[in-house]
């Protein structure tokens, strides 16, 4: 079975694993350009002994092709492109950080076929970048100061990709990194041996990037749209997450009818990874609570 499927023009990079298991978790992951379905295979593979987990590359990403649109309409509509190609009649959407957009975006649009979906550190409106600013500026001379083992974080090159304004892939790469020990639970707790190595992995797309952080991201706001979200779902956040702070998933918890928020004490903008044993037993909790378990 090749590993690329044709949803809407575009080719996406896909894999499925524990595909034995009939309840169904589909995978989005963040950082339009920046970021691919690896870090969600790491983070949820676990779930395979109960359920079949869907991660695939974005439109974009990775190693899916280069195909504008980079709109959350049009992310959305190749999540239930995908769901549909390969015969999905029920399952869970996770969506972490800019695939926490995308989420919401699924689930105003096409809330029939899903059971629950789950947020990690997003939000509901473009507002929030102001408030990170001013939280990673507090904190580049700490960054500076610890030494560590990355390209040297500058306002302007922040600033770039901020407004996505990158000028290349390498120059994407390079800024990604150099903003890395931000995503820890603290400076020091970052391991600058993982990012590089993380980094070295990935594929950087800066148009992609520059696109989303343009066209889609400044004006985004499910707000008013949250209110009529009837599925089931759960709301997760780091303490210590700066790009997306506590106060915006309590505020889409708050807006949702049927949500559940739960809050990382230990961790930064990604729970998933940094209490990852314990995120994965909230995330089977409910699952259970909303009966999306096999049938015995």
């Amino acid at each position: 079975m090749s590993p690329y499927m044709s949803v809407n023009d575009s080719e996406l990079y896909y894999e499925v694993h524990g595909d034995e298991h009939e309840k169904t978790i589909i995978v989005l992951h963040g950082g339009p350009g920046v970021s691919d379905y690896e870090k969600g295979l790491t983070a949820y593979g676990p779930l395979t002994d109960e359920y079949r987990l869907v991660v695939y590359d974005h439109r974009g990403c990775g190693n899916s092709s280069l195909t504008p649109p980079y709109s959350n309409e049009q992310f959305a509509d190749d999540v239930e492109g995908l769901r549909t190609e390969l015969g999905i009649d029920e399952f869970v959407l996770i969506g972490g950080s800019y695939g926490g957009f995308i989420t919401q975006e699924y689930a105003i649009k096409y809330p029939d076929a899903l059971s629950g979906f789950i947020l990690r550190d997003t939000a509901a409106h473009g507002g929030h970048r102001d408030r990170a600013r001013e939280i990673a500026e507090s904190r580049f001379d700490e960054v500076k100061d610890a030494n560590l083992d990355t390209p040297r974080l500058t306002k302007d090159a922040f600033d770039r990709v901020m407004e996505g304004n990158v000028g290349s892939d390498e120059e994407l790469k390079e800024t990604f990194h150099a903003m890395l020990p931000l995503y820890a639970p603290s400076i020091s707790e970052f391991d600058a041996a993982s990012a590089r190595e993380g980094i070295e992995k990935r594929q950087f797309h800066h148009e992609t990037h520059n696109y989303t952080f343009t066209h889609e991201h400044p004006t985004m706001d499910y707000r008013d749209q949250l209110s009529a979200v009837s599925c089931p779902a759960l709301v997760t956040v780091g303490r210590h997450d700066w790009i997306t702070p506590v106060e915006y998933s309590e505020e889409i918890a708050e807006l949702l009818p049927n949500a559940e928020l739960v809050i990382f004490e230990n961790s930064g903008h990604s729970p998933n990874l940094d209490e990852q044993d314990k995120y994965l037993e909230t995330v089977r909790s409910f699952l259970s609570d909303i009966g999306f378990v096999a049938d015995t």
